[in-house]
This record gives structure tokens, C-alpha cells and sequence, in this order.
């Protein structure tokens, strides 16, 4: 069984060694400056790699399926395998291929070449999603820190190609150069009018958990006084004990949330973290393929309606948690116009 591992990574390695381009993944271009430069001494830019899924959801790459692997060394790689379930649902919705791509600017997706909404991201948020991580005791949260800047500086774009229905034209694969990335002012200018949905809201959690709804300063209605009132179980909404304590320690007084032409953007403690990135097209097409694969769903018709609405919509939450004793209050990241 070792020898077989062995053989297995010695292929992987030979076939990277074989398909990547020169130069396409170094650690440090020639004269590459030393980490105390303003270039960066890292870099990783792999070519597109196409996964071929097969009829039995078997996947292959660079002419190596799956299942001659498994049959070659008797390891079981059924954890590699598309369900059956899977695999009719993506028929089903026409999905010939969807693409992942990790840069320095974000994480993309792409289905049969039309652009998703994409998380967005810069030094500033990446530094902040690591301060994140480490105040909610992600496991390894140190490390995923360190590693997190190296985000910056690799190109790494992933296709997954599902078998083609027969009668299908076959939908070509993007432009590699092409990312579609969202415009600001193009985004805002494709809203006009009375936005659809206006939600401002400020809740607040006290010390046991328990949110409350904020009219005015004073003001408010909690969660357990409408569990009282109405008799519903509303003990869901509650903020567990331990998930307290975590926010108390990592010094987190408080999360907000707005949607705007261009995205839904996240801050805490009032600093920015990854953005949710879209517009009108990166909407309409997450709206086609959520209506495919959820058609037969009561539902369903709901999804199409819904999603084009929220690049539109005017929604700015803030949930404020117990000033930790001793701290100094931190100022909320102020809301800019929705228009």
C-alpha cells in the first residue's frame, strides 16, 4: 500500500512538472527583490486546469481518470466521486462546465461562462478577515492568518467539465483574460427609482444573548418578550453562551451589513471585510441557475423574482454586542448613500 501512495504522488508531481509552463509558478522571479522590497518575493500563477467529470461522475485530469486510479491501486476514491444524484441535477440545469478562480483580487465563479457573484478582496479586508478569524477561534486561525496575504499573489483557475447532453451545442469556455469584474458606477447606474426593499436596523445583544430589536435609542422590542406575548419557541434566535464568550474575548462589539448597487459588504468593529461583488448581469445569472436547479420546488419561481430585486435594495444592519469591561468603544463604519 506504500508503494502504491508512493506512485500515486510521484504521477501527480510528474504531471504538474509536465503541464505547467515555464515560469508559470516560481517562488521568486528572476531578481525578484528581497521580502523587505515593495514587490513580493512570492508568486504562483498555475495555467487553467480542466477536470473532465465522466458519465459516472468519475473525474480526470491531463488524461488520468479517477477510476484508473482506483482500479490501479485497489484505493478506494469514491470520496472523489460526483454523486448520481449530483450529476442529474446539473444535467438537468444545463451546467456544461463551472469554473473557480482564485486571484489576487478575489474568488470568482463562472457557470457555463457567465459570471456569479464573486467575493472580492484587498490587503485591508484580507487583514481584516484574518483578525476575524482569530477573534471567533477559528481552529488553526494563527496559521490560516499567516496564510491568508498569500491570497494577493497566486492565479490559480480550476473548470469542471460535465458530460455534454446529447443534442446539446457545446458552450464555450470563457475568455481567460475576461473576469468580468463588477463597475461601481456602471452598477449604479443600472438602479432607478424607489428601491424595492428598505430595511435599516440596529439590534442589540445583551449579556445572556438575547436580541432586541432597536426602534430608538431606548427603545426596542426583545426576542423573549415576543416568545411571551405570541408563545412561539423563538430560542433559536438566541446567541449561544459560548459563541458570547468567544465575541467577548476576541473584543468584537459589533457586525454590520449594507447592499448596494455593487454588493453586499460585511465590517466588524466597523473595519471592512470581504466583499460580496455583483451587478445586474452577475445577479441574472445566479437567478437562471438557482431557478434550474431548484425547478419543481414550490418556490422556485420566487428565486428569479427575488435576486434582481437585491441589487436595488437598500438593507443596512448593524448588531451591537456588550462592551467588554474596560474597552473603549469603537465607532460604527458609517453607511454610505445607497444612490
Amino acid at each position: 500500500m506504500r508503494q502504491q501512495r508512493s506512485l500515486i504522488w510521484v504521477l501527480i508531481f510528474s504531471l504538474l512538472l509536465t503541464f505547467l509552463p515555464a515560469g508559470g509558478a516560481s517562488a521568486a522571479p528572476t531578481g525578484a527583490p528581497s521580502a523587505q522590497g515593495e514587490e513580493p518575493v512570492f508568486r504562483l500563477e498555475l495555467p487553467r486546469i480542466v477536470v473532465t467529470i465522466d458519465q459516472d461522475g468519475f473525474p480526470s485530469a491531463f488524461g488520468l481518470s479517477v477510476a484508473d486510479i482506483q482500479r490501479m491501486t485497489g484505493m478506494d476514491l469514491s470520496m472523489l466521486r460526483v454523486p448520481a444524484d449530483t450529476m442529474q441535477l446539473l444535467a438537468q440545469a444545463g451546467i456544461q462546465h463551472f469554473e473557480v478562480v482564485i486571484n489576487g483580487q478575489g474568488l470568482f465563479l463562472f457557470a457555463n461562462g457567465s459570471p456569479l457573484p464573486y467575493l472580492s478582496w484587498d490587503q485591508e479586508s484580507l487583514t481584516n478577515l484574518a483578525s476575524a478569524m482569530q477573534a471567533f477561534q477559528v481552529p488553526n486561525a494563527g496559521l490560516i492568518g499567516q496564510l491568508v496575504p498569500f491570497l494577493q499573489y497566486i492565479s490559480i483557475p480550476l473548470v469542471l467539465q460535465f458530460p455534454l447532453p446529447e443534442g446539446a451545442t457545446a458552450v464555450p469556455l470563457r475568455d481567460p483574460a475576461n473576469f468580468s469584474l463588477v463597475q461601481v458606477e456602471a452598477a449604479k447606474g443600472e438602479v432607478a427609482g424607489q428601491p424595492p426593499l428598505i430595511l435599516r436596523a440596529t439590534v442589540e445583544v445583551n449579556a445572556e444573548g438575547v436580541p432586541t430589536l432597536v426602534a430608538r435609542p431606548g427603545e426596542g422590542v426583545s426576542i423573549r418578550q415576543i416568545q411571551e406575548v405570541t408563545g412561539f419557541d423563538l430560542s433559536g434566535a438566541q446567541v449561544p453562551s459560548n459563541l458570547m464568550a468567544q465575541l467577548a474575548s476576541g473584543g468584537i462589539q459589533h457586525l454590520q451589513l449594507q447592499t448596494l448597487p455593487y454588493g453586499l459588504h460585511f465590517y466588524m468593529n466597523g473595519k471592512p471585510l470581504l466583499r460580496l461583488a455583483w451587478d445586474q448581469a452577475h445577479l441574472a445569472t445566479l437567478a437562471d441557475l438557482l431557478s434550474k436547479l431548484t425547478a419543481g420546488q414550490p418556490w422556485a419561481p420566487l428565486v428569479g423574482l427575488t435576486l434582481p430585486g437585491l441589487q436595488a435594495a437598500d438593507i443596512r444592519l448593524t448588531v451591537r454586542f456588550p462592551l467588554p469591561s474596560g474597552a473603549q468603544e469603537l465607532p460604527l463604519h458609517e453607511f454610505e448613500a445607497a444612490r
